[in-house]
Formats: C-alpha cells, sequence, structure tokens
C-alpha cells in the first residue's frame, strides 16, 4: 500500500512540478561565486562578521530553501515584480523585489540598531535578490506569472518558459563561473558604478522580447544558442553589482 501512495504521489510530481521561485540553484551559487572573486578582503572581513563560517554561495539559495517554511511566506511576493507588456515601473508599497532590495539594502546599512541575526537574513536576502532581479523573467508579466504559465517544449521534453530560464538552459549548456567570466573584459567597468535597482530592472525588462521569441512553442536548440551568452552576461553582471552594493553597504558605513 505504501508504496502505490508513493508512486502517486511521485507521479503527481512529475505531472505538476513545483512552481520556480528564480534563477535554480546552479545559477544563484554561479553568481554568488563571481561576487565572491570580486570582493576585497576587507569587506570579507566585515560580512565575515555576521557569516561566520556561511559562505555566499549557501546564503545565495536560502530563500529558495526557506519557501516550504510557512514562517517565511512573507518573502515570497519579493522574488519578483509584476509589470505588465508597455508599463513602468512606478514608486509604489507593494511587497515586491524592488521595495524589499530597497528595504534591506537600508537596513543593512544602519545594522547596528538590528541584530545579528537579523543583519544575516537581510544579508541572505539581498544576495538572492540580486540574482533574481536579474532573471528577465522576475521583471516580466503579472498576466503570465513571469512565464510560469507558458508551457513549452524544451528538447522534447514538457515544461514552461520561467523554468527554461531558471534552469534548463545553465544545465543543458553547462553554463558555469568560468563561462560567465569570459564576458568579464566587456563588463568589468561595472564594478566602478554605483547602484541602480530601478535601473537594473528596467535593463532586465528590456531582453523580454528576445526571451518570448519563441516559435510554436518550442524551445529549439537555436533559441538556446540565442540565449546562452545572456544568461551568462546576467549573472555575471548580477555577481558584479552585488560588489558594488556591498562596497556601498560595508565601506560607507563600517563593520
Amino acid at each position: 500500500m505504501k508504496k502505490v501512495v508513493f508512486s502517486a504521489l511521485l507521479l503527481l510530481l512529475l505531472i505538476n512540478p513545483t512552481k520556480c521561485f528564480s534563477w535554480g540553484g546552479d545559477g544563484h551559487r554561479i553568481m554568488a561565486r563571481i561576487t565572491n572573486q570580486n570582493l576585497s578582503s576587507s569587506i570579507k572581513d566585515s560580512l565575515a562578521v555576521y557569516l561566520g563560517s556561511l559562505n555566499l554561495e549557501d546564503c545565495s539559495v536560502w530563500m529558495d530553501e526557506v519557501r516550504s517554511d510557512h514562517s517565511f511566506d512573507y518573502l515570497k511576493p519579493c522574488h519578483y515584480i509584476n509589470i505588465e507588456k508597455g508599463g513602468v515601473y512606478t514608486t509604489n508599497t507593494e511587497e515586491n523585489i524592488i521595495n524589499k532590495l530597497n528595504k534591506v539594502i537600508e537596513r543593512l546599512k544602519h545594522r547596528k540598531l538590528y541584530s545579528k541575526d537579523e543583519v544575516v537574513i537581510d544579508i541572505k536576502i539581498l544576495i538572492h535578490l540580486i540574482g533574481d532581479l536579474h532573471q528577465p523573467l522576475h521583471v516580466g508579466y503579472g498576466v503570465d506569472k513571469g512565464g510560469n504559465t507558458v508551457n513549452v517544449q524544451f528538447l522534447g521534453k514538457e515544461t514552461n518558459l520561467h523554468r527554461v530560464w531558471d534552469s534548463e538552459i545553465i544545465k543543458k549548456e553547462n553554463i558555469t563561473v568560468d563561462t560567465c567570466n569570459l564576458w568579464l573584459s566587456e563588463y568589468s567597468k561595472i564594478k566602478s558604478e554605483k547602484s541602480d535597482i530601478p535601473g537594473w530592472m528596467n535593463e532586465g525588462r528590456a531582453y523580454l522580447e528576445q526571451v518570448y521569441d519563441i516559435q510554436n512553442n518550442t524551445i529549439d536548440q537555436a533559441y538556446i544558442m540565442k540565449n546562452k551568452a545572456l544568461i551568462e552576461k546576467q549573472l555575471l553582471k548580477s555577481g558584479l553589482r552585488l560588489c558594488v552594493l556591498m562596497n556601498e553597504i560595508f565601506l560607507t558605513s563600517g563593520k
């Protein structure tokens, strides 16, 4: 009887895969490693005051790891923002990725007002959401839930557009820190820029036309190759921009 129940549950999971929330674990860890490669030793020391033995890679996936814990349900709307096609971002008080990032950045700049545990959670949120901000479908359209309801065939397999961007292309093309770093000479100047959360969001939205350029709801090798470079560039930029934020947070307000 137990085998029958287990088989039924497994079949249900295969038919109804869980909703994707962000870059898959591989994408977030790639971004975190890029950040770690480009952080100064002084910033690493400042982070260590709070993170101890925790590394940036583990911190980067925390928000996804706790999504089954209902005490963190308040974080679920913070992975994304919905702006319909043709719309523009306007300041609001909604729970979304922009407002959550602004909030945790401000809190981290005044971290001495908060407990160590609160600061650690804010650091984990910051690391994760900067990654999400650079996944175009996390700043996409509410009408299709950021591509989650766009069913596609990925090389003969049933899936959805959001999952393709979160993880399928990364895994299929073996995107790694090294492949992302091949674009470093093109984007190294990012490290000297100032942070711009809405600007980074709008940059990602500018790629949505390319993201949705699908023929017959089929993700073929031509689509994959066209978008592999974009994913690599977005992961690289997110890692470098997290460095920008870490510098602004820890260099301007001490440890």
